[in-house]
């Protein structure tokens, strides 16, 4: 067990954290330690509950490792670690573990668009070949939102894997989905594409003078304070990166863990290219609502305001997940309206701005969905908020 950096327990100042053994975790053919690093709880705090709703769905899931950061009216709270970081070599979830967050990356890119907004750069509602002018004649009159929203229609330059479709080829997977057909004319039903955000990484290239990346690091990471935040993938040495996994089923008929590694060409960072910690990705969503990356709550309110379909509709992943915005999806609700961002089945990024509360759940394991139980964690701390379903995340 890790020596705390602050022993004086409960009462003590936020941001100094302790380390304590939280019990053992059942993972088919193993046992693994969970440990739990925790802002000091104050009295008659819910901490306790979400610890114990959190063990018990990490048993159920067969989660190895987790962080979870909880943000309330502008203050960290509540900031665990539980589990193994590495199975295979009994390394344990810290704070400073970085977890890849897949497609909550486009929350940032959609963040990155809306500084461009407001600085007369861009023009959400202006067809994308105002801005790209090698695209094909069919594509010309599809929207910037309609990018963002997954509502233009477009051929998809990734297959069911998430690769290139000419694999590692951008330039040849370019030239093959532009001879695709459309899947549907533009605003007319929703459907997640990549090509949308290829395109939305070219656009921001453009107009920001540098590679996206750089920008959101200089825009966003820097002026948020997150020093373990960066685009990474399988090959790069991350520090404290933790290891990822996934149940497959073995030649006998059990369910076996495995490791699994992603790989992203450059050109799909916009959608999914982002590692972090809880803790960095709880600063970054107090930093933008305290209005440090958008200029003005009118920004903030373009960012989360879903997209219309040609009917009128709202669209998005399904019952629960029923709007989809700037890079952001949302749950469309008369109380607790939500924006609730899911990556790589494995994270989730839950906002309520008229509660004040944001919940952050990081996991290393491919299937978790904590997209599906975030609200019951959430209403630990919002009282009367009812869930209406589950979601999907990418």
């Amino acid at each position: 067990m890790a020596k705390s950096t602050d022993s004086r327990g409960p009462g003590s100042a936020p941001g100094r954290y302790r380390m304590r053994a939280a019990g053992l975790l059942f993972l088919g053919f193993m046992s693994l330690g969970i440990h739990a690093q925790s802002v000091a709880a104050e009295p008659d705090s819910p901490d306790e509950g979400v610890e114990r709703f959190l063990l018990a769905e990490m048993r159920e899931r067969g989660i190895p490792g987790l962080q979870i950061a909880v943000v309330q009216q502008g203050r960290i709270v509540l900031l665990r670690a539980y589990g193994v970081a590495s199975v295979e070599h009994s390394v344990p979830v810290t704070s400073e573990s970085v977890f890849p967050i897949n497609s909550i990356t486009k929350g940032f890119t959609g963040v990155a668009a809306m500084q461009l907004v407001t600085e007369g750069k861009l023009d959400l509602d202006a067809p994308a070949s105002h801005y790209l002018d090698d695209l094909p004649a069919s594509w010309r009159a599809v929207t910037v939102k309609q990018l963002f929203s997954h509502t233009s229609g477009l051929p998809d330059i990734v297959d069911d894997e998430l690769r290139l479709l000419v694999d590692g080829d951008e330039a040849a997977s370019w030239d093959k989905v532009r001879t695709l057909p459309l899947q549907a004319p533009a605003g007319e039903r929703f459907a997640y594409n990549h090509t949308n955000y290829v395109l939305l990484g070219r656009i921001i290239d453009k107009l920001a003078g540098e590679p996206f990346t750089r920008f959101v690091t200089e825009r966003q990471l820097q002026v948020a304070g997150m020093p373990a935040t960066g685009y990474h993938d399988a090959r790069d040495v991350v520090p404290h990166a933790v290891g990822m996994y996934r149940y497959v089923k073995a030649a006998d008929g059990s369910r076996q863990l495995n490791t699994r590694y992603e790989l992203w060409h450059p050109a799909l960072l916009t959608a999914t290219g982002i590692n972090t910690t809880a803790e960095d990705l709880a600063r970054w969503a107090i930093a933008l609502q305290e209005g440090r990356l958008l200029d003005g709550e009118a920004a903030l309110n373009t960012l989360w305001t879903p997209a219309r379909l040609n009917d009128g509709s709202t669209a998005g992943f399904s019952r629960f997940i029923n709007g989809y915005a700037i890079g952001w999806p949302t749950v469309e609700r008369a109380e607790h309206r939500a924006i609730i961002s899911g990556g790589g089945g494995r994270a989730v990024l839950a906002m309520y701005p008229a509660d004040g509360l944001t919940v952050v759940i990081l996991t290393n394991l491919v299937g978790a969905s904590p997209v599906q139980f975030v609200e019951d964690v959430a209403s630990f701390y919002i009282p009367g908020l009812e869930r209406v379903g589950s979601g999907v995340d990418r």
